[in-house]
């Protein structure tokens, strides 16, 4: 992985804005994020910062590997993303050094400005974060094994350990709030926000699987349903934004009871074998959100009827493993190759209970488009779409609730 460190500070970057530019936001959604100045959550923060302080912000893009320079070529060249590009005169780049040249190869008349200096490469590890393990020759650091963290290397060489300081954001005017009551709880939200993040903001957690931060919203799962006062029909958090004085419910004995059943369905819709599941322990694209979920609600077995026919697993990727007996049909990986990676190589195919995900022209993956950008693996919730570097193996197996005297 390569590792890079914010070099920029915030009245660093704001020196080289003109106040009549208008800003395009692009990040990589890889390696850099790892490093904690990349990614949607500070996509998000820099857009607020900026448009507070009176900078015209057009947009925001998030690419799942900034690097490559056909990835980025085929995003710049989107027809639906054209004239975006067309209207922006700045591009702030959240990637590494390599990842913000690409756009001024491309886009020569516009000015690009890079925020991050790439140090070497490291390793992401679940203690320390990102870690330098090959440091470039100019840090003044040696090769080791054990790395170098963050702040160790931002302390050397004069960068900056974390994104830019949320702390001195400047503040939403009381105009941009409403009133919103989420369980009995008063709180002031944004205009526009979703009922999912007026909760979680609040400290209410609303299950999900398909809902997912660097996507846009499909309301396909059902788990995120809330009951909001007035409304006959229950409300997909993920997908309903808030409106002033409304009242929300995220949490009861009917709703735990919807969701439960819910992922009862799922599990008996295919083959959940955590035992020989990658997805089974923590990872750098992050565990089984299904099997958190089972223990979250206590589910130990479901009451419907299994459906024990098996597809054959497709290894033909040199990156992936796509275990379509583990897919719920949440659609992350459908909008994560379309929406980060640009792609459209994965989609739907059938209808009804026949509905399956299909890659390219329902090919094999070594057969499509994909470019192994690691997209849909990094939004899979489940072990349908894993990578290759580690995997577990193991016999099959069929769990038995033991009671023990």
């Amino acid at each position: 992985m390569i590792v890079s460190v914010r070099e920029l500070s915030y009245e660093d970057l704001k020196n080289k804005l003109d106040p009549n530019d208008k800003i395009l936001l692009w990040s990589c959604n890889a390696c850099i994020a790892l490093c904690e100045v990349g990614g949607t959550d500070n996509l998000n923060l820099l857009e607020e910062m900026l448009t507070a302080d009176g900078y015209e912000v057009i947009g925001k893009e998030l690419i799942s590997i900034g690097c490559i320079y056909s990835l980025v070529q085929d995003r710049i060249n989107n027809p639906n993303k054209k004239d975006l590009f067309n209207e922006a005169t700045t591009i702030i780049s959240l990637t590494c050094e390599d990842g913000a040249e690409i756009p001024k190869c491309l886009l020569k008349e516009k000015k690009v400005i890079c925020v991050a200096k790439t140090v070497g490469v490291g390793n992401f590890t679940e203690d320390k974060g990102m870690i330098l393990t090959s440091p470039f020759e100019w840090t003044g650091f040696e090769a080791n094994e054990e790395g170098y963290g963050i702040s160790e290397i931002s302390e050397k060489l004069d960068l900056y350990p974390s994104f830019f300081d949320e702390s001195k954001a400047p503040i939403n005017s009381n105009e941009d709030l409403i009133q919103v009551t989420i369980n009995g709880k008063e709180c002031s939200v944004k205009k526009g926000t979703t009922i999912m993040q007026a909760a979680e903001d609040n400290g209410f957690k609303i299950p999900r699987l398909c809902a997912n931060p660097d996507l846009t919203a499909d309301a396909n799962c059902r788990l995120c349903l809330v009951k909001v006062e007035g409304q006959k029909e229950l409300l997909p958090a993920c997908a309903a934004n808030v409106t002033n004085n409304m009242k929300v419910i995220t949490q009861d004995k009917e709703l735990n009871h919807i969701r439960k059943t819910i992922l009862e369905l799922l599990l008996a819709t295919n083959e959940h074998n955590c035992l020989t599941c990658f997805k089974g322990n923590a990872t750098v694209s992050g565990a089984c959100e299904l099997q958190g979920l089972i223990r979250e609600f206590g589910i130990q077995n479901t009451r419907f009827e299994q459906n024990k026919e098996k597809v054959p697993v497709d290894s033909t990727s040199p990156i992936l493993n796509y275990d379509p007996n583990k897919c719920i049909l949440c659609g992350r990986c459908v909008r994560a190759c379309r929406e980060i990676a640009g792609k459209d190589n994965i989609g739907f195919a059938n209808r009804g209970a026949q509905t399956f995900v299909a890659v390219g022209a329902n090919k094999k993956f070594n057969q499509s488009a994909c470019v192994e950008c690691e997209a849909c693996i990094g939004v899979c919730p489940t072990g349908a779409i894993t990578e290759k570097i580690t995997h577990y193996s193991g016999e099959e197996w069929e769990g038995m609730l033991v009671y023990q005297s």
